[in-house]
């Protein structure tokens, strides 16, 4: 027994002294670095290729970095620029590559540490890390999976015009598959979608509760290379244009709002179509206050279509069908039109208008209550008919029939009947011959009392009957429409006149609609960006795609 004693004090020391020495060896060494990715935006707006090289010390370090990158299997050349910094006492090395990642690429990351605090290395540390380039959210190897996702994109920014805004939520489940190189995936579900837009002269808040959310996209090699998007619902459309002192405001229930989203091969189309009811409040006044404009009423039918492909606005239909009150003052002046009609149809296939219908239809009351020193008026009439009426850009009608009697220090009636006689040509001032709607106006004053004043540019008691015929070209558009004017008035100043005026007509052609991106250059995806895999802590990544 004597004999082992020996032996197990020999096994003893060494189990005891072997670590002193393997510490000792360790001391004189320094600890391997870690090596995390930094791929984030570089001074040109890209994603740099760099890591940072992290030190167990904040000691001194001569470090050689190798990087080893193949691309679709050729070996790319890389030189490497290394900056140094100290980050909460370790010393951190900024290794930046002069190449460019992408999918699936194969990297391998080498560092050699040869000196450490002005000692020279007799065996130098080194340190590898190796890994494929991949994408966020997208797994390499081949498979098939379900997919349940909450996601949301919320962008708002202001520009010169005033505040933008776009936001989506998404809820829905569905499934992915990669093959190879191509990885498909499709979810359905439900969210919310609503767009803000502000411009100079408009405002435009949708907000809708979408039940139906469709997606569908195809990634290769990393790269989205198409994607359909398409969403159903329901909600609010707030309308608000200004036109100088005018502001028109709508604001509807969306019964059927759907949008739909496709970029195949880089090919970009947008559709949207809505549905709605609702209000209509148009108010415009002058800085006196004195003069107004006063439109409240019912929507029955607001109709928006469009269709934009590349740029291009390929379909835009607007239609808009409603009955209102209108109220127009002057002073001393008010009208109150009950409107049973008021239409709005354009649409354009293609850059060509296809169909065009505007159209007026109403009838009410009016007063005038006028001052003359010590004498007064009062006008009351009643507007039987008023009817414009506009079909494919032509005037079809412009009908007008009032009658109404004069009362207070002047007595009497008066009458106004206006509508197109005929539809023929007629040659302007300088003989070129245009297709003319013949509008023929009668009006007529019967003075039968005057007690003072100086009404009517000071006419007295008889009667006074004017008739017109306007030759207007029947293009709606067209300004300084009037090719010929006739005219023969009856009473106190007796004249008549047949007169070509100059320079009529001015044609104006219809403005096609342009196109107008919902979304802009945003895509309805996930998140996305390179990763490195497999990913580590410390890694920095930029998720800058979407």
């Amino acid at each position: 027994m004597s004999r082992h004693k020996p032996n197990l004090a020999v096994a003893l020391f060494f189990v005891m002294v072997l670590p002193l020495v393997f510490v000792a060896t360790a001391d004189g060494q320094p600890a391997q670095p870690t090596i995390n990715a930094a791929w984030l935006e570089g001074d040109n707006g890209l994603n740099q290729h760099a890591y940072l090289i992290t030190f167990a010390d904040n000691g001194s370090y001569v470090i050689d970095v190798d990087i080893t990158h193949l691309q679709n299997g050729i070996s790319q050349t890389t030189d490497v620029f290394i900056t140094w910094s100290s980050v909460d006492e370790h010393r951190v090395a900024h290794a930046l590559a002069n190449t460019s990642l992408e999918w699936s690429d194969e990297i391998s990351v080498t560092v050699t540490i040869n000196g450490w605090d002005g000692e020279t290395l007799t065996e130098p540390v080194q340190t590898v890390r190796s890994f494929t380039v991949g994408t966020w959210n997208q797994p390499m190897a081949d498979h098939e999976v379900l997919l349940k996702t909450t996601w949301d994109l919320d962008q708002t920014y202001t520009t010169e015009e005033g505040e933008q805004g776009f936001s989506l939520d998404f809820d829905g489940q569905g499934w992915q598959m990669r093959q190879g190189n191509v990885l498909n995936s499709w979810e359905l579900g439900s969210g919310n979608l609503t767009t803000l837009e502000n411009t100079n002269d408009s405002s435009t808040n949708l907000s809708l509760t979408l039940d139906s959310i469709w997606k569908n996209e195809t990634v290769q090699s990393g790269v989205l290379t198409s994607q359909v998007f398409d969403a159903r619902g329901t909600g609010i459309l707030h309308l608000v244009t200004f036109d100088g002192a005018s502001q028109s405001e709508v604001a509807v229930n969306v019964s059927e709002g759907w949008f739909n989203r496709s970029m195949i091969d880089g090919n970009l189309t947008e559709r949207l179509r809505i549905e709605a009811t609702g209000d209509l409040l148009i108010n415009e006044e002058d800085e006196e206050g004195n003069e107004g404009l006063n439109v409240s009423g019912e929507v029955s039918v607001f109709f928006l279509e469009t269709w934009d492909e590349n740029g291009v606005r390929r379909l835009q239909h607007t239609q808009f069908e409603a009955l209102a009150d209108m109220i127009i003052s002057e002073e001393d002046f008010r009208m109150d039109v009950s409107l049973d009609g008021l239409t709005i149809l354009d649409r354009w296939e293609d850059g060509v208008r296809t169909d065009q219908k505007s159209e007026f239809v109403g009838q009410g009351t009016f007063g005038v209550n006028e001052e003359d020193e010590n004498s007064s008026i009062m006008i009351n009439g009643t507007i039987h008919e008023l009817h414009w009426l506009t079909v494919d850009g032509n005037t079809m009608k412009d009908d007008l029939h009032l009658d109404g009697v004069i009362t207070g220090d002047a007595q009497g009636s008066f009458g106004i009947v206006r509508g197109i006689e005929e539809t023929g040509n007629q040659a302007n001032a300088t003989q070129v011959v245009f297709l003319v709607n013949v509008i023929h106006q009668e009006t007529w004053f019967n003075i039968t009392g005057v007690n003072g004043g100086n009404f009517f540019d000071g006419q007295g008691i008889g009667t006074n009957h004017n008739e017109s015929w306007d030759y207007q070209v029947v293009q709606s558009e067209w300004e300084n429409r009037t090719v010929r004017l006739v005219w023969e008035e009856t009473g106190a100043d007796p004249s008549s006149g047949d007169e070509r005026p100059e320079h009529s007509p001015i044609q104006v052609n219809a403005t096609q609609p342009e196109s107008e991106d919902i979304l802009g250059d945003l895509t309805i995806s996930r998140e996305t960006g390179l990763m490195p895999i497999p990913l580590l802590p410390g890694d920095s990544i930029r998720l800058a795609g979407q």
